[in-house]
């Protein structure tokens, strides 16, 4: 059997041959379906997208990790998004990490994770201590926050009718006042051959616009994802 992505932007099918499908249900917020791949291992997939595999997928991870601040010590870090938590032990290696805050809409993400990607969750009990995690819509949480972070992630899918308000100037601004001076931002912004138009110029107005520096648009290789290739966006709070 083949799992496949259609992407209507580019008109193309991107599939991986697999030998089964383990799980499917559909949440308040997406579906998500779990399929085995003897290449890849297991395959996650949110709303007929590719996100995560098993095998294969540490180009996103990787990246990110290589756009964070390393020299700064005890880093308060927040992921806005990523409850399958394939960046967090990363994090963890790389970092000099206080605490590190995740905010995830969907609880089943992290339960179905946990389940058929459980390389990820094998975290050390020193690690676990310093993890909080909320079950909540991250625009809501960011609203409300009271904490400053030194690296703000934001992990999401691209924008859809939950997930585009997480691209909005409004939620840049929350960001803006939840970070430190110098505090970083990393976004995931799609696609630099698809989304430059309606993802990537109109994120790097926005932040211009609310006094963001060093904003930079990093591709990389990514080779599950739609035409091969991601990005994302990082910028730093002024001093």
């Amino acid at each position: 059997m083949l799992a496949t992505e259609n992407n209507k932007q580019s008109e193309t099918n991107f599939s991986i041959k697999c030998e089964k499908l383990l799980y499917k249900n559909k949440t308040a917020f997406q579906k998500i379906e779990i399929y085995k791949s003897k290449k890849y291992g297991n395959i996650m997939m949110l709303d007929d997208c590719f996100m995560l595999t098993e095998k294969g997928n540490d180009q996103y991870h990787n990246k990110c990790i290589s756009l964070a601040e390393r020299r700064k010590k005890n880093l308060n870090v927040l992921i806005i998004g990523g409850g399958d938590f394939g960046l967090i032990k990363r994090l963890f290696i790389n970092l000099d990490i206080k605490k590190l805050f995740i905010v995830e809409i969907d609880e089943e993400v992290i339960d179905v994770s946990m389940k058929y990607f459980p390389k990820f969750f094998k975290l050390t009990k020193r690690v676990k201590e310093k993890i909080i995690i909320s079950i909540d819509d991250g625009y809501r949480w960011i609203k409300n926050n009271k904490i400053s972070f030194d690296l703000i992630i934001v992990d999401c899918t691209d924008p859809n009718p939950i997930a585009k308000k997480l691209y909005s100037k409004m939620f840049y601004q929350y960001i803006y006042k939840s970070l430190r001076k110098n505090g970083v931002l990393i976004q995931q912004s799609g696609s630099p051959i698809l989304n430059k138009e309606d993802i990537i110029n109109p994120t790097i107005k926005n932040l211009e616009k609310l006094g963001f520096n060093d904003i930079k648009l990093f591709p990389f290789d990514m080779p599950i994802y739609p035409l091969g290739l991601w990005s994302f966006i990082k910028c730093k709070k002024a001093q």
